[in-house]
C-alpha cells in the first residue's frame, strides 16, 4: 500500500463585513497564510477524514468550520458584524469553560506551553484568561475579520475588529475570563477595555502557529474510535509539574463536586486490533499464518509498524499481544515512537515459547519515568521479529493498541431536544485496497430522563443522512455553563464510529439515505442561552481613531511644559526608581501632548523593547515629522522581529507623509504575518505612489487573509478618489 500523501492547504471559509467572502487561492504570490491544516492520506488509512456532524451544533473540526456553523445557527450570515460578534461570543461561553485549566505542556514541546488555538478549543476546552483569548480570537479571525488578544502583565481579553452601523471599523473587547465584554452606553455597540485602546495595555499576541490542528479522523481496518461525555480520569492536567496538579481535588477520580475537570473534560477510547491489513509504512518482510504474524523470511528482520493518529492528547496507552518465541537465537521486540524515527524498545521477549504481555505507555510509564507516549498525539508501535530458523517460529498474535485521549466534550456533537439530522461524510479509500464492499457503522448513545437510547447506522456513501429525534424533553438552559455540562434532562453518552468490510453481496442493517439532508444543515437553529452580560465603559469613544487600531489616535500635542516633560524623558529611559512596564508605557504614550518630545522619543526607540515601542509610536504619530524617518525605518530594518510594536511603525511613516519610504514599506511584505500586512495597506493608502498602488492590487487580489484584502481595496479607493 503505497502513500498517497500530500499536504494541502486549505483555504480560509472567510466572511466579512457581512457577506461570506471569496475564498483566496493557495499561497498567492508568496504571502504567509495563517491556519495551514494538514491533510496528509496516509498509507494505512481505509476511510479518510471520516467527520459526524449534527445540524444543531457547530462542527468545530477546524475553526472556520467552526465559526461556519455558529454564525449558521444563530441566523446571522447576512445580519450586522455584532450579530456576528455575539453570537460567536455565546457560543464560545458555552464551548469553552472559565473555570480552571491553564497552560498545557505536551511531550512535542516541554517547555513550552500549547498555544495551538484549535487544541484549547477542542483538546483542553479550559483555560485562564490568555488561553481562553488565544483560542476565541483566531475563531474570529478564521472568520475574515482582524481580531488580537490585549493584555497588561496581568490579564487578558479578546479584542475583534469589525464595523459598525456608523461604517466605522472599530476594536471591541470582549472577556471571555471575566464573563462579560464592555458596553458603550452612549454608542450602543460593544466598547473597549480602555480608551483610547491600548491604554496602558497592548494588542499583543499572535502565537499560534501557521500549521494548526483540525479534528481531521480517518478509520483503519480493525479500528474503534469511540468518543465519550464521561471520562475515567484519563487527564493530561494544566503546567509542567502534572504530579502535583494529580494531587489537587480539580483532577480527582472519581470528581467529588462541581467545578472540575470533568465538567470539560471527554474522553476518546481509540483501539486498533493490528494486522498485516493497517501495516504503516515501514513495514517490511511481513507474513502472517494462522493469526500470528511473523518474518516473511528467516535471518532477516520483519519490521511491523502501527500508528496511531491524532486528534486528541494521550493521556494514557497500552500495548496487549501474545508474542512467540520457538528458538532461542529468535528476536521478538517491541518499541514506541513519536515521530515514527527514532525508537525505543518497551518490552523483548527472553523466553522460548508463548507469553501474554500487558505494557502501559501512558500514565503509569510517565509515573515511572519509563518510554511513554503521554501527552503525545500521533505514536508509533514497532514489533521486530527476526526467525533463526523458522519464519513461524517467532512472531506476535492478538496485538491490541489502545489509547484514551482527553478531549473537550462541548465541542463534540450534541443532540438537542426535537429533531436532529446526522451528517456522515468521508472519502472512500478501501475499494482500491481490494474490499468491494464496506459499511461504516456510527453509533449514538444517549438518555432521556435516565432511560438509555441508542442509534446505531450503517454508512455506504458520502454524504449520508440520517435522523435522531429526542421527544419530550426540554433544552438545559443556564446563564453560565462553566461549571454544569450534559446534566439535563437529555444526556450524550457516547458516539462510535467502526468500519465493517464484507465480501460482495452480504447484507447489512442500514438507514434510508436523506435525499434532503443537506438542507437541514444550512438551517438556523439558535441555541436559547443568553449570555449578555456587559460592562460600562467609564470613558466612551469620542473619535473612532481612538477604537479604529491605527495611529494616531488623537490630534497633535499642544502642552510645552518642559520641566515636566524632562521629568517624563527621565521615566522613559529608566532613570527613576519606578520602572515598572506600566509607569513606561503611559509616560510613552504621554510624550505625544508634548510636540518637543521627539528627541527624548528617540533616544528609547533603538533599546525600548517590544511593547514600549507601540508606546513610543503612539506618540510620535501624534507629532510627525521628517525626521522621525531614520530612526523609524532603521527599526522597521527587523521588521517582523519587535511584535507588537514595530507593526505599528508604518502608522507613524504615513502620519509623516513622505512617499519616499514606501519602498521600505513593501520590502518585507512577504515575510510579514497578517497584522503587520495589515497595517502596511494601510499606510500605503495615504502616501500613494505607483509603487504604493501596485503593492495594494496585488494584496486586494492575493492576499490569503480577507480583512488585509479588504483593507488595501479601502486603501486604493483613498488613492483613487484623491486623484
Amino acid at each position: 500500500m503505497s502513500a498517497k500523501a500530500g499536504v494541502a492547504l486549505l483555504c480560509c471559509v472567510l466572511f466579512g463585513s457581512g457577506c461570506l467572502a471569496a475564498e483566496a487561492p493557495a499561497d498567492p504570490a508568496g504571502y504567509l497564510r495563517e491556519h495551514i491544516y494538514d491533510t496528509t492520506v496516509h498509507s494505512d488509512e481505509a476511510l479518510v477524514n471520516v467527520n459526524v456532524a449534527f445540524n444543531r451544533w457547530p462542527d468545530c473540526t477546524t475553526l472556520e468550520s467552526a465559526i461556519r456553523d455558529i454564525f449558521r445557527l444563530e441566523g446571522v450570515q447576512k445580519k450586522s458584524d455584532q450579530d456576528k460578534a455575539f453570537a460567536l461570543w455565546k457560543w464560545f461561553r458555552i464551548l469553552v469553560s472559565a473555570t480552571g485549566g491553564s497552560y498545557a505542556y505536551e511531550i512535542d514541546n516541554p517547555r513550552r506551553p500549547c498555544t495551538d488555538p484549535h487544541k484549547i478549543f477542542t483538546v483542553y476546552g479550559h483555560h485562564q484568561c490568555d488561553g481562553q483569548s488565544w483560542a476565541m480570537v483566531p475563531l474570529w479571525r478564521a472568520a475574515g475579520y482582524m481580531a488580537l488578544d490585549q493584555c497588561h502583565w496581568g490579564h487578558t481579553i479578546a479584542s475583534l475588529r469589525y464595523k459598525d452601523r456608523d461604517g466605522n471599523y472599530r476594536f471591541h473587547d470582549f472577556d471571555p475570563q471575566g464573563r462579560f465584554y464592555w458596553w458603550d452606553e452612549k454608542n450602543q455597540w460593544v466598547g473597549t477595555w480602555t480608551n483610547p485602546i491600548m491604554r496602558v495595555k497592548v494588542h499583543r499576541h499572535i502565537m499560534q502557529p501557521r500549521n494548526i490542528h483540525s479534528l481531521r479522523t480517518s478509520l483503519r481496518i480493525g479500528e474503534t474510535i469511540e468518543r465519550k461525555w464521561t471520562n475515567e480520569g484519563h487527564i493530561v492536567p494544566s503546567g509542567r509539574d502534572k504530579a502535583k496538579a494529580f494531587a489537587s481535588r480539580y483532577y480527582q477520580y472519581p470528581p467529588k463536586g462541581r467545578g472540575n475537570v470533568y465538567v470539560v473534560a471527554g474522553e476518546e477510547v481509540q483501539t486498533l486490533a493490528a494486522g498485516l491489513h493497517n501495516l504503516f509504512t515501514g513495514s517490511r518482510n511481513t507474513a502472517s499464518t494462522g493469526g500470528v504474524m511473523h518474518p516473511k523470511r528467516a535471518g532477516a528482520p520483519g519490521v511491523f509498524i502501527w500508528r496511531m493518529g491524532p486528534p486528541y492528547v494521550v493521556a494514557d496507552a497500552k500495548i496487549e499481544a501474545t508474542l512467540l518465541k520457538g528458538d532461542a537465537g529468535d528476536v521478538c521486540r517491541l518499541s514506541i515512537s513519536t515521530d515514527g524515527k527514532k525508537w525505543t524498545p518497551v518490552f523483548e521477549k527472553k523466553t522460548i515459547g508463548e507469553e501474554k504481555v500487558a505494557v502501559n505507555i501512558g500514565l503509569d510509564a510517565w509515573k515511572k519515568k519509563r518510554p511513554n507516549v503521554f501527552t503525545a498525539y500521533t505514536f508509533y508501535v514497532k514489533a521486530d521479529v527476526q526467525a533463526a530458523k523458522r519464519p513461524a517460529s517467532v512472531g506476535v498474535k492478538g496485538l491490541t493498541i489502545t489509547a484514551n485521549r482527553m478531549l473537550n466534550k462541548r465541542t463534540m456533537p450534541h443532540l438537542r431536544p426535537g429533531r436532529n439530522v446526522v451528517r456522515v461524510t468521508s472519502n472512500d479509500k478501501l475499494r482500491e485496497m481490494g474490499f468491494p464492499v464496506i459499511v461504516l457503522f456510527v453509533q449514538i448513545d444517549y438518555t432521556v430522563n435516565g432511560k438509555a437510547q441508542r442509534v446505531t447506522r450503517g454508512v455506504t456513501g458520502s454524504p449520508w443522512y440520517f435522523t435522531v429525534d429526542v421527544p419530550n424533553v426540554p433544552e438545559r438552559i443556564l446563564k453560565n455553563y462553566d461549571k454544569s455540562w450534559n446534566d439535563g434532562g437529555l444526556k450524550m453518552v457516547a458516539v462510535k464510529t467502526w468500519l465493517s468490510v464484507v465480501a460482495g453481496g452480504a447484507s447489512y442493517e442500514g438507514p434510508t439515505k436523506l435525499a434532503d439532508g443537506e438542507k437541514v444543515f444550512q438551517i438556523a437553529s439558535p441555541h436559547p442561552a443568553d449570555m449578555t452580560r456587559r460592562r460600562i465603559c467609564k470613558k466612551p469613544e469620542t473619535d473612532v481613531r481612538q477604537t479604529n487600531g491605527f495611529f494616531p489616535q488623537a490630534g497633535p500635542g499642544t502642552l510645552d511644559d518642559d520641566a515636566k516633560m524632562n521629568e517624563m524623558i527621565k521615566v522613559l529611559r529608566g532613570g527613576v526608581a519606578d520602572r515598572r512596564p506600566g509607569k513606561q508605557w503611559v509616560t510613552a504614550e504621554d510624550l505625544g501632548d508634548y510636540p518637543k518630545a521627539i528627541d527624548g522619543l528617540f533616544a528609547a526607540l533603538p533599546k525600548a523593547n517590544i511593547d514600549l515601542t507601540l508606546f513610543i509610536c503612539k506618540a510620535l504619530a501624534r507629532n510627525p515629522h521628517k525626521k522621525m524617518i531614520k530612526p523609524l525605518l532603521a527599526k522597521w530594518e527587523g521588521a517582523p522581529k519587535g511584535s507588537p510594536g514595530t507593526r505599528y511603525i508604518p502608522d507613524v511613516l504615513a502620519a509623516i507623509g513622505d512617499a519616499s519610504v514606501v519602498p521600505h514599506l513593501i520590502k518585507p511584505l512577504k515575510r510579514c504575518r497578517f497584522d503587520y500586512r495589515f497595517h502596511i495597506a494601510h499606510a500605503l493608502g495615504i502616501l500613494g505612489g505607483p509603487e504604493a498602488e501596485a503593492a495594494l492590487k496585488d494584496l486586494a487580489k492575493n492576499d490569503p487573509f480577507h480583512a488585509v484584502r479588504e483593507e488595501a481595496e479601502r486603501a486604493l479607493r483613498k488613492i483613487q478618489e484623491r486623484k
